[in-house]
């Protein structure tokens, strides 16, 4: 299947409806997405959070998903930015950020990544001025 019929096909949803912890640690663990996916309730909860959470589903499959955490007014954190391999390249991510950003107009979208090529095609930039206390 080509780019554009994958997308034609493609069904953006928001919020948890047909979410699990189960589907989402298969996806985090497949895009590859290094997050803390051990504990399913845990897990839950960082969508249960989040302030907004957008997937993608192919024919009733889960094939990406974004969460962010945003104040409304200045920042979007999009915490979380994921594909399955089998579909990387068709836009999925593109379509995924582009709904992100319509729905977080007006603020600065912040991502928190280690795959840089995909990100400069969509004009983020990196920078320097982030620091990050890890969790004890």
């Amino acid at each position: 299947m080509n780019q554009e019929q994958t997308l034609a096909t493609l069904e953006i949803r928001e919020g948890l409806e047909g979410l699990s912890p189960q589907l989402i640690r298969i996806l985090y663990r497949r895009a590859p997405l290094h997050r803390p996916v051990s504990d399913p309730k845990r897990l839950w909860a960082m969508f249960e959070n989040a302030s907004l959470v957008v997937t993608a589903w192919k024919m009733g499959r889960l094939v990406g998903i974004a969460r962010v955490l945003t104040d409304g007014v200045v920042y979007s954190y999009l915490c979380d930015l994921a594909v399955e391999p089998d579909v990387q390249g068709l836009g999925i991510g593109k379509r995924l950020m582009r709904h992100v950003q319509e729905r977080c107009k007006g603020t600065e979208l912040v991502l928190r990544s280690t795959l840089g090529r995909f990100h400069r095609h969509e004009g983020l930039r990196a920078v320097e001025d982030v620091w990050i206390v890890a969790p004890r």
